[in-house]
């Protein structure tokens, strides 16, 4: 148990980094070959991955005991409804994510409609976003001991800071130069979010909180994003970013006036003692 939150830490900070360096690499990929070979290229890197998962020894495995009785997402829900700790982590994440995650929006109307680039300039917006979340990823496991749901809502904070800027920069050369920047913050903020509900969670329920972060972290995009669209074609893409950074900002700002009075982690997180609590 000594290594989970290091453990975590690194399995965050892949599938972030790959989150955020995917467009990069898709943006190299298409200038090289074209939209069609690219889907390919894509497609045929999951032949790795199978691979990889058909060899697994499943002997070497760590197995949880499971928990005695039915076993419901309704409980993962109470249980994080219980712990305002967890909640505010969630909330924070959902604003993070619907709103300020969305580098390939923002970077590609600012390449096309701003700075008349092209697709290359595109995937070389994602390399410099990917500098930031490999920097963030190797510093990680140095702020592990500060990780707490005011780190994350303060990165978050940051973060959407740093997408503020970034709306206001006025030529290629600086809003590149913030890329960077905004790579880390977003990483930085992922992986804190990420680690403090796992290490947070009982073992018993982990597995239902961790499946309702997923489907905060991942739920609002689809819905907003196709707005986020239609925004910048009426007002232009700079609008949209400030609108999405004022909102990265002031939603975890509200949230933490309104919660943090009520965010120690409890001395006893198993689901009995905090649902016989709640």
């Amino acid at each position: 148990m000594t290594d989970m939150p290091n453990a975590v830490s690194l399995n965050s900070a892949n599938f972030n980094f790959g989150r955020l360096v995917g467009p990069a690499l898709s943006g190299l990929l298409i200038a090289a070959f074209g939209t069609g070979p690219s889907f390919l290229i894509n497609a045929s890197a999951y032949i790795v991955v199978i691979i990889v998962m058909a060899n697994i020894r499943e002997a070497e495995l760590f197995r949880e005991p499971r928990t005695p009785g039915p076993t419901t997402i309704r409980e993962g829900l109470k249980y994080v409804m219980a712990r305002p700790d967890l909640f505010v982590v969630m909330s924070v994440i959902f604003f993070v994510t619907t709103f300020g995650l969305n580098f390939q929006l923002f970077n590609a109307l600012m390449a096309t409609k701003v700075f008349d680039k092209g697709v290359t300039t595109f995937g070389l917006m994602g390399t410099f976003i990917a500098i930031g979340s490999l920097s963030a990823a190797l510093f990680s496991p140095r702020i592990e001991k500060y990780r707490s749901t005011k780190f994350v809502t303060f990165s978050a904070i940051t973060f959407g800071c740093a997408i503020f800027i970034i709306a206001f920069m006025p030529t290629f050369h600086a809003y590149m130069l913030m890329l960077p920047v905004a790579g880390a913050a977003a990483l930085t903020t992922m992986i804190a979010a990420n680690s403090t509900v796992q290490t947070n969670s009982d073992s018993a329920v982990r597995g239902r909180v961790m499946g309702i972060y997923q489907f905060v972290f991942l739920g609002g995009a689809p819905l907003v994003t196709p707005m986020l669209g239609l925004f910048s074609e009426s007002f232009g893409i700079r609008h949209t970013i400030t609108l999405c950074a004022v909102i990265t900002i002031t939603a975890p700002t509200v949230i933490w006036l309104k919660f943090k009075d009520r965010l120690e982690v409890p001395a006893d997180i198993s689901i009995a003692a905090v649902l016989k609590t709640a």
